[in-house]
């Protein structure tokens, strides 16, 4: 028996579908799990509300969610990850401690992209990871160029290759104190589908 994703996030009508289905005993200890999660639940809405109530980090954290994919969780990641972003002199020192710069080797006179660095920050490398997975799921022309990466290298160095663009426009933000100029200097709009972030593991 499988639960889909969807369907923790309604806890009430979980127990329900699930309770009719379960042995006695295995339903009292899914009422347990259940309950450990609700508290879960509560517990991270109560360091969400402490978080907006630091007003710099939030003004921060609404310009960030100006960025194709970024949305609370992943601003709030990626603002405490960063600390002071006057510590990266460059764009390109940023996003190679974010883990977002894609290796290379030339076969047959060819440039290809080979395994991502496995060094610098792994959780900011996860935040703009999952924001890729957004921004090329949501946006249409984040969207072209993701695909266009993918079928010469493949979906992990696309939606690498993604997030080093997605981090490279915050760098310029907050080092520039300036708004978000689009996707590889084209701008964006958010498309009408719905979408379900995928988990990314922070040891990739």
């Amino acid at each position: 028996m499988r639960i889909s994703g969807s369907q923790w996030r309604e806890l009430d009508e979980l127990q329900d579908w699930l309770q009719p289905k379960l042995p006695k005993e295995a339903g009292v200890q899914a009422q347990m799990l259940a309950e450990q999660i609700s508290q879960l639940q509560i517990h991270i809405r109560q360091l969400q509300q402490r978080i907006d109530q630091q007003a710099t980090f939030r003004e921060a954290a609404e310009q960030l969610m100006k960025v194709p994919g970024i949305g609370k969780v992943s601003a709030w990641t990626i603002l405490a990850e960063i600390g002071d972003i006057t510590r990266f002199p460059s764009a390109k020192q940023f996003v190679s401690y974010c883990r977002l710069v894609p290796g290379s080797k030339d076969s047959g006179g060819k440039h290809r992209h080979k395994s991502a660095n496995k060094d610098g920050n792994k959780y900011l490398r996860m935040a703009f990871g999952q924001a890729a997975i957004s921004a090329y799921t949501h946006y249409k022309v984040v969207k072209t160029f993701y695909n266009k990466i993918k079928r010469r290298s493949g979906k992990p160095i696309a939606r690498t290759v993604v997030g080093n663009q997605l981090a490279k426009g915050v760098w310029h933000m907050l080092t520039k104190d300036e708004e978000y100029k689009g996707f590889k200097g084209r701008p964006v709009r958010v498309a009408s589908q719905a979408y379900r972030p995928q988990p990314i593991s922070p040891a990739v």
